[in-house]
């Protein structure tokens, strides 16, 4: 079961839908109606995957566990509360992407004091983390597995 919070025009959840066993299943939740209505006719035909139009902050904790969860909109205060954690099957993953590498953030970001992202993903006892930086050396991505 995979779960996709900020949809956008729907390529990322193209993309897991194509990778996805026979199997899974994805549902996807994106704000902007506009937006919802170009991935769900983007993926009309993909019979396993659902797109909402709404907040997925409360929707999804209703469809839960689940095996994958890409936060990719709106997760502040998922992040502060734990929330996103609280979605996941334990052994899930969880991956946030629009993550600037430690090294790229500017030497006044208030990010190097407090990044609410990277606090989860290193401080929550219940995953297991790293932060993947990516070829550019100016985007990262961090992927943390639920074990308990």
């Amino acid at each position: 079961r995979i779960a996709e919070a900020g949809t956008g025009a729907g390529v990322g959840a193209a993309w897991m839908a194509s990778a996805m066993p026979a199997d899974g299943t994805l549902v996807t939740i994106e704000s902007d109606g506009r937006l919802a209505a170009a991935a769900a006719a983007l993926l009309a035909a993909a019979d396993r995957v659902e797109v909402i139009h709404g907040d997925a902050w409360a929707i999804l904790p209703g469809r839960g566990p689940f095996d994958l969860l890409f936060a990719d909109g709106g997760t502040r205060e998922q992040v502060s509360s734990g929330g996103l954690v609280d979605l996941l099957a334990v052994g899930g993953r969880l991956v946030a992407d629009d993550v600037t590498p430690v090294r790229a953030l500017p030497p006044d970001s208030p990010l190097l004091g407090d990044d609410p992202k990277r606090r989860l993903f290193s401080t929550d006892p219940r995953l297991i983390s790293a932060e993947v930086v990516l070829p550019d050396l100016e985007n990262s991505l961090l992927v943390g597995t639920r074990i308990g």
